[in-house]
């Protein structure tokens, strides 16, 4: 089977899967690439779309050719990168990226959906698969659905269409993450058990490497993305993720370090205390930095630094609007795209 084919294939078998609960952006290709569940309280902070796109290029064994191996959320980098490749057409044909601005869209936006363009009609139509739409909304609509899309439609216009290289091999999995979504992270982690095995792939059957005693510290360099069968990836192969703690950074992104305690526990939506210090976790787990926070009990804003530390010193009824204000950090999410 052509590579397009797996795409299209794969694309197919996912028609029909929507958000839960609705309108939260909880879904399972956001779960695939954020490495965790995410959730949105109607802020729009993790669009799906893109990541639809995304994961079924990985899961095709074709994400090498999905911008060319970029990972992203965002259609106006799929356009910027098919565009300065010259490869960014006009008119489409099976297995294009179809990029479209909606009349919703805001101010300054070229484009704010996509889709996979699935077949060619006899009238000059496209059948597509496009994530995170529905009969109501085109760009925001929660589901997975076959549409029929024109030139230009009722709320649409289609801004071109990005065109993969199928031509490319696809990058073969190595045996040792083969089905693993290993997302790359930066940590310095503890270990909480003694005895606890290194592995040479992520799986209890794997053959043992070595076991750490508890209290040594071991660096990160990626996770797998389970909450389920967590692992982290060191030096010397995988290590579980439910005999360690420390913090980590997604992504190596400043603006998604968050906290994993023994039995890969982690503060949600919640104040926690780490060795002396307080912080705040929003919906999504991530850290709170350099905004005002209000009190879950009064109408105080609690200061938290770069570093996400509370400072006592900066309590306030009247926090500065040049920052970033949480009015719930119970329901809002820290990372913001």
């Amino acid at each position: 089977m052509a590579l397009v084919d797996n795409v299209i294939s794969k694309a197919r078998e996912y028609i029909g899967v929507s958000e839960n609960p609705p309108e939260s952006n909880n879904v399972v290709f956001n779960t695939d690439y954020y490495g965790r569940e995410v959730f949105d309280n109607g802020s729009a902070t993790y669009p799906w779309c893109v990541v639809f796109l995304w994961d079924v290029f990985r899961m095709s064994g074709a994400g090498s050719i999905f911008c060319d191996g970029m990972k992203t959320a965002s259609t106006e980098a799929v356009l910027t990168h098919y565009k300065n490749k010259g490869m960014l057409f006009s008119t489409g044909k099976r297995g294009d990226i179809v990029l479209i601005i909606t009349d919703a869209a805001g101010r300054g936006r070229n484009v704010n959906h996509a889709g996979l363009v699935i077949s060619v009609n006899g009238d000059g139509t496209y059948e597509t698969i496009e994530g995170n739409t529905g009969s109501g909304n085109i760009a925001n609509g929660g589901m997975v659905m076959n549409r029929t899309r024109s030139l230009s439609g009722r709320g649409y216009k289609i801004v071109g269409f990005a065109r993969p290289s199928y031509e490319k091999k696809s990058v073969k999995q190595s045996s040792t993450n083969a089905g693993f979504n290993e997302i790359p992270v930066s940590a310095s982690l503890t270990v909480t058990g003694s005895g606890v095995r290194v592995r040479t792939t992520p799986n209890t059957a794997s053959s043992i490497v070595k076991s750490i005693g508890e209290g040594e510290n071991v660096k990160a360099v990626g996770r797998i993305a389970s909450r389920h069968n967590p692992w982290f990836h060191i030096s010397e192969g995988y290590i579980s993720g439910n005999f360690v703690r420390g913090w980590i950074k997604d992504y190596n992104d400043n603006n998604r370090w968050w906290y994993v305690d023994k039995d890969y526990k982690y503060a949600k939506a919640e104040w926690k205390t780490i060795e002396g210090k307080d912080y705040c976790f929003g919906k999504d787990s991530y850290l709170f930095v350099k905004c005002y926070i209000k009190s879950a009990i009064n109408g105080t804003y609690y200061w938290v630094d770069d570093d996400g530390v509370y400072q006592k010193r900066y309590d306030t009824e009247s926090p500065s609007r040049k920052y970033r204000i949480v009015e719930n950090y119970k329901s809002e999410n820290a990372y913001k795209i």
